[in-house]
């Protein structure tokens, strides 16, 4: 992965930990191969005190690990943790 698409990666996770932490529902599917064309399938609706904080410690982890990643490419990433 080039440092520019890890950048652009971690610039994504930083907005999408911004948007769980003020979502007010979290809707959570599954996706087969067989069915990819009808979009997710199993679907249900939690709220965000259900799953939020879930989702955002999640993406809190693999923001570190991208961060370490990027340290490890010689490249200094001075974005903000929101």
């Amino acid at each position: 992965m080039t440092i520019p698409d890890l950048m652009q990666q971690i610039e994504e996770t930083e907005r999408l930990i911004a948007v769980y932490r003020d979502a007010k529902e979290v809707i959570i599917g599954t996706e087969d191969e067989v069915y990819s064309r009808r979009g997710l399938i199993n679907r249900t609706t939690l709220t965000a005190a259900e799953i939020g904080d879930q989702i955002v410690r999640i993406l809190e982890r693999r923001l570190a690990a991208m961060r370490v990643e990027l340290q490890k490419l010689g490249a200094e990433y001075q974005g903000e943790s929101r």
